[in-house]
């Protein structure tokens, strides 16, 4: 009778541990998978990425309010809002790489940052 208490015991025992082990792979599994897609949202050769991962900080895609100041010197106060508006919509969509226009110019935005600008001539 003891030896059937022992044996039952190390089976219960041997199932948790499965259990434990297998709840701890499917974590390592979902890991990975969000870690890849953080690497590929980053990746500029790859565009099969187009959202910020849930995971990632905002300061990772949204323009900080320096960077917005810059962005709207030297436009009117329609063009300002304009800029600032499509920056918003944007960030919304978490988007990582956008072009805003106005009447103006347009600025291609990369990660929050202004990566390129430019005029057009009317």
């Amino acid at each position: 009778m003891e030896q059937e208490i022992v044996t039952f015991t190390e089976g219960i025992i041997t199932l948790i541990a499965a259990l434990v082990a297998w709840l701890q792979h499917r974590r390592a599994q979902s890991s990975e998978c969000t870690t890849d897609r953080v690497v590929r949202y980053f990746d500029p050769a790859d565009d099969t990425i187009t959202q910020a991962p849930d995971l990632l900080p905002s300061r990772s895609w949204k323009m900080d309010d320096a960077t917005k100041r810059w962005l709207v010197f030297d436009h009117s106060p329609a063009e300002q809002e304009s800029l600032l508006r499509q920056v918003a919509e944007n960030e919304e969509k978490r988007s990582g790489h956008y072009t805003i226009t106005v009447p103006s110019g347009w600025y291609e935005i990369e990660y929050g940052l202004i990566k390129g600008s430019g005029k057009l001539v009317t």
